[in-house]
């Protein structure tokens, strides 16, 4: 419908310009911007002379085209000129706007054009081979981790609290800084059957397709780098507790998907739908957190902290790594502000780490 909509934006003049609903003087804006590459508000008889061309517009002048839509003889079309154009079907001097009105509609279809091509090609980055197996990878060696601890300590009988797996040299726990693997290997132990089987799930299901998409390097990077950046914030807003499992990494793939979303918004089918999924999802689930954090009473061994860091860190460095199908400028800027974000954040929780003094018994020794 809204496609439709930009094709048929131009087709009659409506008589009064003020009868130019929100969206249509939104689309119009769009299309005039179109034609005035350079950003400098006014269409040149330049800039009509490539829009002619770009769209093999047959017989059509561009001299002709700019006396039946500037007004004022300035040699510029505004956008107010734009819009009357648009409007009437003559000018102020009596000339038929026929041939302008002819072209922007030209314009408009080739924008819708576009518009599918680039949808089509976000399509078509959706690739089997090489099949995507990161996110399978990392589930089995989670799972089997899982097992393993669970014959250890819950003799072969997992619950929603066992195995609880914060003993395990594998988990991270603050103290123990010097031991730096920990800060990515917490991942693969888990705090009961419901924690590893919710990441496990929502990690396949996000990891995939944007897998399948972005290629395995980059994902695995915002996997790994969403992990370290969830122990980090947990070592500096939670330095007394301990943390297993991998939800700050899946965190990290749902902040991804968000990034996705922002660099890839033209390209994206469906992107309305994938916007409101996500935003209701992110939304529920922080409120959740909030609630759970400062409202109830019951305590609760989550790392929100975590959890906000790894979906900080997909988002922000999200829109660096992973594919852009065509950069426009503002994603230019977004990339380097998510850059400067996420180095900011590192290196503050590393200087944390190296100076913070830990109490010894936050490091003990769990060895026999």
């Amino acid at each position: 419908k809204q496609q439709q909509q930009k094709k048929n934006f131009a087709m009659a003049a409506v008589g009064d310009k003020s009868r130019l609903s929100a969206s249509q003087q939104t689309e119009a804006r769009r299309i005039f911007d179109m034609f005035d590459k350079d950003r400098s508000g006014r269409i040149t008889k330049r800039e009509f002379q490539a829009a002619i061309k770009e769209v093999s517009f047959a017989d059509a002048d561009a001299t002709r085209i700019m006396m039946e839509s500037d007004a004022d003889g300035d040699n510029g079309v505004t956008f107010e000129e734009f819009l009357d154009a648009l409007t009437y079907q003559t000018n102020a001097k009596g000339t038929s706007t026929r041939n302008f009105n002819k072209l922007v509609r030209l314009v408009a279809s080739v924008h819708v054009a576009q518009n599918k091509t680039e949808e089509l090609d976000y399509l078509e980055e959706y690739k089997c081979w090489p099949p995507p197996v990161v996110m399978v990878i990392f589930t089995i060696v989670e799972v089997a981790v899982f097992i393993h601890y669970s014959n250890v300590d819950c003799d072969n009988n997992p619950s929603l609290e066992c195995p609880v797996s914060f003993s395990s040299p594998l988990a991270f726990r603050p103290g123990c800084r010097e031991e730096v693997y920990r800060f990515l290997t917490y991942i693969f132990v888990h705090a009961g059957i419901m924690h590893i089987l919710f990441n496990m799930i929502i990690q396949l299901l996000l990891g995939i397709p944007l897998e399948m998409v972005h290629g395995p390097y980059r994902v695995l990077g915002v996997y790994l780098m969403g992990a370290l950046a969830a122990s980090l914030a947990s070592s500096v807003c939670d330095p007394n507790s301990n943390l297993v499992g991998a939800s700050g990494a899946v965190y990290a793939l749902i902040g991804a998907h968000v990034a996705d979303l922002i660099v890839n918004w033209a390209e994206m089918p469906y992107r309305y739908v994938r916007a409101v999924v996500l935003g209701v999802l992110v939304g529920m689930d922080f409120s959740i957190s909030i609630y759970n954090r400062y409202f109830n009473s019951k305590t609760d061994n989550v790392s929100y902290a975590g959890h906000f860091a790894g979906f900080i860190m997909g988002a922000t460095l999200g829109t660096a790594i992973l594919k852009n199908l065509r950069v426009e400028d503002y994603e230019v800027i977004l990339k380097y502000i998510g850059i400067g974000i996420a180095v900011v954040g590192f290196i503050f929780a590393l200087f944390w780490n190296i100076f913070y003094d830990y109490h010894e018994s936050s490091c003990p020794d769990v060895s026999n």
